[in-house]
């Protein structure tokens, strides 16, 4: 066996759900062989209790709690002379980012550059979109919205440029990345994990008599993060055309997010408070259950890279709504393995989801395809892909 020394920058959020940052890792290290090592540079120390390697957390001093935008920046500036620290103590071969690659992936970089090991990026997610949400959101002035996006983008093409290996799970992204000149990247899609998520019917119905008493009650799903990129105010929206036409609908949110605190005001103006059930963040472990209750799973995203929440739910034989934006249309095909919209269309949403709710038989026959088609994604072919990309890049670090 080889022994390969990994180091990854974790974002300080992720302390606080440990479990959703240890299914990335499974994602990319599941084929990891024993003797592999990985070193977490993170805020505060952190117990994975189903770590694919063995791994060693190394905490950034004075950032346990951060709360600024100027704390963030100090724990970014640090992370560079913990890594700097860690790679030369330990003889770490590759420093990578498992998202976040526009602020973790640059401390990865840099330490890289510094030391002369090499760099593996991950591209997950459009990070100057979602910046451009958030200043929106917090209402800056449009000028200066696009004078910090414009540099924002600059920055990222830097980095992507510098590194000596890029990889996304997203087509989307991919041919974004071959467009501005990125040669050296792979497309490497997110498994799922078929064993765990599959059809549990009894299960299903287990869950959704003891959290709605009536198993006869039909379940709109959503499964994610509760940010504005993820759009959840067009799905309440839709909904309350749903529960206008059916009283027997009820619509499920699991996860947690900033947009959480505007989203169950949002349903409360609308009316529909009694029939939304904000669960917050359910484990990964559970997550199967709560699938096998659904009768429709939706996923109204503005921006989406291939997406883990829509193979779970295929998976479990659950039909998919879906916004036709970023990799969506790679998973499902309109009419055949789900039903695709377009985004920021409440009405169009409530027309699709209505249309599986009202046809047992089409719900049936798009979730069985979706099923078939899906068993194609498993975990362990993506972990084979990213096991290859590392021992070829500690090869050309000789």
């Amino acid at each position: 066996m080889t022994t390969l020394k990994l180091m990854a920058v974790l974002d300080p959020v992720e302390a606080l759900n440990p479990k959703a940052s240890e299914r990335a890792f499974k994602e990319m290290l599941i084929s990891a062989d024993e003797k592999w090592e990985a070193h977490l540079i993170h805020s505060r120390l952190v117990i994975y209790e189903d770590f694919p390697c063995s791994y060693v957390v190394h905490v950034v001093p004075f950032c346990s709690r951060l709360r600024t935008l100027l704390s963030r920046l100090l724990y970014l500036l640090l992370a560079i002379f913990v890594g700097l620290k860690v790679v030369k103590k330990h003889n770490v071969h590759i420093t990578f980012c498992k998202g976040g690659h526009l602020y973790l992936g640059l401390v990865a970089l840099v330490v890289a550059r510094l030391t002369g090991r090499r760099c593996l990026l991950r591209v997950n997610e459009d990070p100057v979109l979602a910046l451009r949400l958030f200043l929106m959101r917090a209402g800056l002035p449009s000028f200066l919205v696009q004078l910090i996006c414009s540099a924002a983008k600059r920055l990222e093409l830097a980095i992507l440029r510098r590194a000596d290996w890029v990889v996304t799970h997203g087509p989307f992204h991919y041919e974004r990345l071959r467009d501005i000149g990125i040669s050296n990247a792979s497309f490497v899609p997110l498994g799922v994990d078929l064993a765990k998520f599959r059809p549990m019917p009894d299960e299903g119905t287990r869950l959704k008599t003891k959290l709605l008493g009536d198993p006869s009650r039909r379940v709109v799903l959503y499964v994610g993060r509760l940010s504005p990129v993820k759009d959840l105010p067009t799905l309440l929206r839709a909904f309350r055309i749903l529960a206008s036409l059916r009283d027997d609908v009820v619509l499920v949110v699991i996860g947690s997010g900033v947009d959480e605190e505007r989203c169950r005001r949002l349903a409360q103006e609308l009316g529909i408070s009694d029939r939304v059930l904000f669960l917050g963040f359910i484990p990964h472990e559970r997550l199967p259950a709560y699938y096998n209750m659904a009768d429709v799973y939706v996923l109204p995203s503005l921006s989406e890279e291939w997406s883990n929440t829509i193979m779970e739910a295929m998976a479990c034989g659950v039909p998919v709504v879906a916004t036709a934006v970023g990799a969506n249309p790679w998973l499902v095909k309109d009419g055949e393995t789900g039903f695709l919209v377009p985004p920021k269309r409440p009405r169009a949403l409530a027309r699709a989801i209505m249309a599986l709710l009202n046809d047992k038989v089409l719900a049936r026959r798009i979730a069985d395809k979706a099923r078939e088609v899906v068993k194609t994604y498993d975990i362990y072919a993506s972990g084979r892909a990213y096991r290859e990309l590392f021992m070829k890049l500690m090869v050309s670090a000789r």
